[in-house]
């Protein structure tokens, strides 16, 4: 699974520690820096991150809470609520960090790869409990267990539900792509009325043909006029996570 993150520091320095020390982790991708609180707002609302890390010295603050008002504004406006870890001089926003449930909270003088370790171990325990990657298929006593992490897209098969996997198989589940649409994460996105597609397993995206081609495999899912918008948004994330040619 493939999480994205952001940084909310106008210290050149301590962003620079950071991306340093999660170079090893190819599982997080940055979506974004921003270097002050009206950036951040505008940058979490638009990838909704899983992770946030927050410089609390940051000098556009109006005043010691203003990060934390910003965080409950975030908080009622997502989807997901991301994981907050807070960076600060001292512990003076420790307090009101835990009245925060933050996931973890760094001192400047400590920052760097061995901190951050620990953090990114907070996070996968978490995000393990609270958002569980295997799917329990269940039919009249039969129980199968699906790793969404390899799926590659789902299609609507009259009364079931068809699962195509990375390596070639299919599975099926009585329940309407609906059901899966509301269950799914979001990086399971629906682009036509028979299919959801898995975004990170996109390779290509043809707006002329209206099709989508996914890696591990050479089927085209189509997406229709009425889910563009969607497939627009995951161009655009995918677009940014990339270096664009051309």
């Amino acid at each position: 699974m493939r999480y994205t993150y952001v940084i909310i520091d106008d210290n050149p320095a301590s962003a620079n520690a950071i991306h340093l020390a999660l170079e090893s982790h190819s599982d997080f991708q940055c979506v974004g820096v921003a270097a002050s609180e009206r950036s951040a707002l505008d940058l979490i609302l638009e990838f909704n991150p899983a992770l946030v890390f927050w410089n609390m010295e940051i000098a556009a603050s109006n005043s010691d809470l203003a990060a934390f008002s910003m965080i409950n504004e975030i908080n009622k406006l997502v989807e997901q609520t991301p994981a907050y870890v807070l960076i600060a001089k001292t512990r003076a926003y420790a307090i009101e960090g835990i009245r925060h449930q933050v996931l973890d909270y760094i001192l400047e003088e400590d920052l760097g790869k061995y901190s951050v370790q620990r953090t990114i171990m907070s996070f996968r325990k978490r995000h393990k409990a609270l958002n569980p990657s295997t799917l329990c298929l269940k039919s009249y006593g039969d129980y199968k267990f699906l790793d969404t992490d390899e799926v590659l897209f789902l299609k609507a098969d009259n009364n079931t539900t068809d699962f195509i996997c990375a390596d070639g198989s299919k599975i099926s589940a009585f329940k309407s792509l609906k059901y899966f649409q509301d269950t799914l994460p979001n990086h399971f996105v629906r682009v036509h009325n028979s299919y959801i597609v898995n975004s990170r397993y996109i390779s290509r995206i043809h707006f002329g043909k209206s099709h989508c081609m996914m890696t591990h495999c050479d089927y085209a899912v189509p997406f229709s006029k009425s889910y563009r918008d969607q497939v627009e948004g995951i161009k655009n994330t995918l677009t940014t996570q990339s270096m664009v040619i051309g």
